[in-house]
């Protein structure tokens, strides 16, 4: 029987209302030793690795808008996917507002690399340089020297943008990366950076890739991957400040510098473009920037002695100027050389002496 209603009637009397069920329904007693057949054990839910992504600038990305890509992949077996939510109030240290972003089933591939990649040249391919990936998720395959060319197999090593067309399976989840086009879309800044240990990701559409807001750049955000079956409320928050590196100009290329027989220098340079900057027959690379703005800082050492705008690829230094700066006219000045951004400013330098 199953009690269904109790009340309480006068003189302490109880009556009690009543089902009848199917015994056979319940495992009131199991023996010593056994397992009630009924019993299934919880099924646990694998947590979220998440790589954020501040990438340089990829062909597919529009001039003046702020992305960010987003990896996921299984921290366990039995991962159905995960999804994304950002709090811009603070958080659950400062604020409760999380809110979704999107919801993503694919797994990203990432990991890390486990020998140095050593500095190379980013003119051309770099077949000197090897390097070790040990991948937490996903796979890596060879392709053709053509492939390369078009796009494929770009990946985040640290901060500088590779391509590989060989990719060696060495051991379980090990690869070794060979025939390298280093330095990508304005990385060659980062070439030299590397140590054993630095992240390596995957460019592919598994990442999930979301428009900032430029009043975000900058700003410290928390975010959580909730995996399916989860709850948001059980989730660990983290933080990642977004710096908007797809919107900062390349450095400058081919900078030199001509000096007239009383001592001025001329210094000019080569403009590049973050965004359509393909080399085509008949026409000139495109601006990739609202106006042609750039500085020219003259150091000393780490200091910078005097900033020069200009809105041309050329910038003149008069011996005056270098007398008041350095107290002669120089026979050699070191030089940086930005592009500006109406968004985030000053993008990559170029650091010579000239």
């Amino acid at each position: 029987m199953r009690v269904t209603k109790t009340d309480m009637e006068s003189n302490g009397l109880m009556k009690i209302s009543a089902v009848a069920e199917d015994i056979s329904s319940y495992d009131f007693y199991t023996p010593p030793g056994e397992t009630g057949k009924t019993l299934t054990p919880p099924v646990l839910v694998p947590g979220t690795l998440v790589q954020f992504i501040d990438a340089p600038p990829l062909p597919t990305d529009t001039l003046n808008q702020g992305l960010l890509r987003i990896g996921v992949a299984s921290d366990g077996s039995n991962w159905n996917g995960s999804a994304i939510y950002r709090s811009d109030d603070g958080g659950e240290s400062g604020g409760n507002t999380f809110n979704l972003l999107a919801g993503l089933a694919g797994a990203a591939t990432f990991g890390a690399i486990i020998t140095n990649l050593a500095s190379g040249s980013f003119e051309t391919w770099d077949n000197v340089n090897e390097v070790e990936v040990v991948l937490t998720s996903g796979s890596l395959a060879s392709v053709s020297e053509l492939a390369v060319y078009n796009g494929a197999n770009a990946a985040l090593i640290g901060d500088e943008l590779v391509q590989f067309q060989n990719a060696e399976l060495i051991d379980e989840r090990k690869y070794k990366l060979s025939k390298l086009l280093r330095g990508r879309q304005g990385t060659e800044w980062a070439i030299a950076s590397h140590a054993a240990g630095d992240r390596f990701v995957l460019l592919s559409p598994a990442l999930y890739t979301i428009a900032i807001a430029n009043n975000l750049i900058g700003r410290e955000l928390f975010y959580k991957a909730v995996s399916v079956g989860n709850t948001l409320s059980n989730t660990d928050e983290v933080t990642f400040t977004y710096t908007g590196r797809n919107l900062k100009p390349f450095a400058p290329a081919h900078v030199q510098g001509v000096r007239d027989g009383s001592g001025n220098l001329t210094i000019s340079w080569i403009r590049r473009s973050r965004i359509g900057g393909e080399w085509r027959d008949g026409v000139d690379v495109a601006l990739g920037e609202e106006s042609e703005k750039y500085e020219v800082d003259i150091m000393s050492g780490s200091t910078v002695k005097r900033t020069i705008a200009v809105t041309s690829p050329s910038a003149s230094y008069s011996a005056a100027e270098q007398t008041t700066d350095f107290g002669s006219a120089q026979s050699s000045v070191s030089v940086r050389v930005y592009q500006l951004s109406a968004v985030v400013g000053r993008g990559y330098n170029s650091d010579i002496i000239l």
